[in-house]
């Protein structure tokens, strides 16, 4: 299986840039997990086709093109 690529949507490329230390770092190693498996842990199903990830201090909400092996991140909430 390809690992998916991502893309940030404009406001949550913003807050990713806005990251620092080890709340970037979690991030960065959640990207990693998440583009190898985009439906398992620590992936949480939002039941209207997309998806939930938390890293250190905030989540992820995404949505996954398997045609393009694509993972969109729609939202970024850092806490």
């Amino acid at each position: 299986m390809s690992a998916y690529a991502i893309r940030y949507i404009d406001r949550a490329t913003q807050r990713r840039t806005a990251l620092r230390g080890p709340q970037l770092a979690s991030l960065e190693a959640l990207e990693k997990q998440v583009c190898l498996n985009p439906f398992g842990p620590p992936a949480i199903s939002n039941r209207d086709n997309s998806w939930s990830a938390a890293f250190q201090g905030g989540f992820i909400t995404y949505v996954v093109s398997n045609r393009h092996v694509v993972i969109n991140v729609i939202g970024l909430v850092a806490l």
